[in-house]
């Protein structure tokens, strides 16, 4: 059964184009259902997998461990700050830039545990600290300017 587009009027034949197929609300329902299913069967895995990369870095250097920490905390820290919604933009847009340094993380920490020299002094997660202090600031200014004229 077909039904017609809102706005369509009842008299009027209309073409193939204007009729939508039914709303089933128990079809809605269970893609909502899987999509919230593969959401959280993603987010146990990263969670297990964090968790295992930080208990491998125990005895690594110092390097290893903040980066294992990273990518253990940084997802954390980003659900627990939009699930409390409205963010402040000077907020949310730094955590949402924190995306990139921890998309990087793995592949530095899988470097650093095949060869600790990889390791190098004045680096953060495999960043200089110069990237750190200065996308830092910017990310919170831009997010100071959006607030403003968002």
């Amino acid at each position: 059964m077909w039904t017609r587009v809102p706005g369509t009027p009842a008299g009027v034949a209309g073409k193939a184009h204007d009729r939508v197929p039914p709303r089933d609300a128990r079809w809605r329902q269970g893609g909502r259902v899987q999509v919230r299913l593969v959401i959280v069967l993603i987010a146990a895995l990263w969670g297990v997998a964090a968790v295992l990369a930080f208990a491998r870095t125990a005895d690594k250097s110092p390097d290893a461990r903040l980066t294992a920490a990273y990518i253990l905390l940084w997802p954390a820290l980003a659900v627990a700050l939009f699930w409390h919604e409205p963010v402040p933009l000077w907020l949310g847009v730094p955590t949402l830039f924190g995306f990139l340094p921890w998309l990087m993380a793995g592949p530095h920490l899988w470097a650093i545990l095949r060869d600790p020299s990889q390791t190098r002094p004045g680096e953060i997660i495999g960043i200089p600290r110069a990237y750190w202090v200065w996308g830092g600031i910017g990310s919170v200014l831009l997010g100071l300017v959006f607030n403003r004229y968002a």
